[in-house]
């Protein structure tokens, strides 16, 4: 594909970091969104390492689920803007634009996973009013969690497609 041999090696490590970085930003993200819904009345790893709660765990990997899909969003452009840039040759200003684009890209991502996973929760809660979902998640209510999980993966499904939409625009340079 290149002309340069280890060129494919550091694009292949590129893109290694940055799905580590998805990890990592999916599941430090999804951990203090989840604190932040439950508006910190669930200590999440209390309850999932001590409780051994899995409505609480089913919730939270929805959320690393969804979080993780729209970083991962975020990487495909980035690796295609990664190769265009090599191809036509790299500057300095050309490197610096696009660690600032990559960072831009991953917070983007986490922004709009936050928004997408807090206003399907919303949504939610407003059709089943009756119902203090995090109580009975805490309680060990699986079914109530297996709902909003399903929710949070399905909404973010549809909104991963408008991370990879901004993600491309934010990288034109």
């Amino acid at each position: 594909m290149y002309e340069t041999p280890g060129l494919e090696l550091l694009s292949t490590i590129i893109y290694i970091i940055l799905i580590f970085a998805s990890v990592i930003l999916s599941v430090m993200g999804s951990m203090i969104i989840l604190t932040f819904l439950t508006r910190r009345q669930i200590d999440v790893k209390e309850e999932i390492a001590y409780n051994q709660n899995i409505g609480i765990a089913l919730v939270l990997s929805s959320f690393i689920w969804t979080i993780g899909g729209m970083c991962l969003e975020s990487v495909k452009p980035i690796m295609n803007e990664w190769y265009n840039t090599w191809a036509s040759g790299i500057t300095f200003k050309s490197a610096l634009t696009f660690a600032a684009g990559i960072l831009g890209a991953m917070l983007n991502a986490l922004i709009i996973g936050a928004i997408t996973v807090y206003l399907a929760l919303k949504i939610l809660m407003v059709l089943i009013k009756d119902i203090d979902e995090w109580e009975e998640i805490k309680q060990g209510n699986i079914a109530v969690a297996i709902v909003i999980s399903v929710t949070v993966i399905v909404v973010g499904m549809f909104f991963e497609s408008i991370v990879s939409y901004i993600v491309i625009n934010i990288f034109r340079f």
